[in-house]
């Protein structure tokens, strides 16, 4: 039976639902798909056309999470006014207040799915792939505006964003301050101190002494170890032509 778009949101919002009810419940392990489903309120076969395994019921929570946040900070008044500092700021506090409602199922999931001893699977590298698509679009809107010089290893910041956020999110976990001010507090200080290198242009500088050292000490080394080569290679040919006349 073909169903509408809406519907398979529905569906797909009630899988995850039951799924992070039974994981709770019955822990990873115990949960079934069938389970799944039936709590959901589908057929037993139908949770496959969603998620074909339980991994991907995990998967898909957090995926669904940062989407939920994504539009949520289309949805903040006055967003485009803000600076880099406080949309990553919003988002941060937003991906968390999501989670919050189910802060049981995340500590009991989020350190198997984000630490894995292996390479990522294709559920992890899809949440990763988004955020950093999201973190991107604040990254350009703020150059665009010139609030922030333009970088040249601006993938590196992504990706040391995304490492932020999971740093972020396990302190939120282990956080049993009074709603969660510590949280709020180690957020406000690292952003401050990021933001601030940003500002600065402090990669960019880094980046260009290395290359200063590199050229400066490394290069000019190889080109007094090519001379020496020749030197050496001369002397060996010199050699070896006096070596044959006797």
């Amino acid at each position: 039976m073909k169903i509408s778009t809406k519907q398979k949101m529905e569906n797909r919002r009630a899988i995850l639902d039951a799924a992070v009810d039974l994981m709770i419940e019955k822990g990873f392990r115990a949960m079934s798909m069938r389970a799944v489903a039936r709590k959901a309120g589908i057929g037993d076969a139908t949770i496959y056309n969603y998620f074909p395994t339980k991994e991907s019921l995990i998967h898909g929570y957090y995926l669904e999470a940062l989407e939920t946040a994504a539009d949520s900070l289309e949805r903040v008044e006055d967003y485009d006014s803000f600076t880099l500092r406080e949309r990553l700021q919003v988002l941060f506090e937003t991906m968390l207040e999501g989670y919050l409602a189910d802060r049981e199922f995340v500590d009991e999931t989020f350190s198997s799915v984000f630490f894995r001893p292996v390479p990522a699977g294709k559920g992890m590298r899809a949440i990763r792939a988004r955020f950093l698509e999201i973190v991107k679009e604040q990254f350009e809107a703020a150059v665009e505006s010139g609030e922030l010089p333009d970088m040249m290893l601006k993938e590196l910041v992504y990706h040391c964003i995304w490492d932020y956020f999971v740093a972020v999110t396990l302190y939120w976990l282990r956080d049993d301050s009074e709603q969660f001010s510590n949280t709020t507090v180690f957020i406000d200080k690292s952003l401050d101190l990021g933001y601030a290198m940003l500002k600065a242009g402090v990669l960019d500088k880094v980046t260009g002494l290395a290359s200063f050292l590199f050229k400066s000490h490394v290069l000019s080394r190889i080109e007094v170890l090519m001379d020496e080569r020749d030197t050496f290679s001369k002397l060996k040919e010199e050699f070896m032509g006096h070596a044959a006349e006797r």
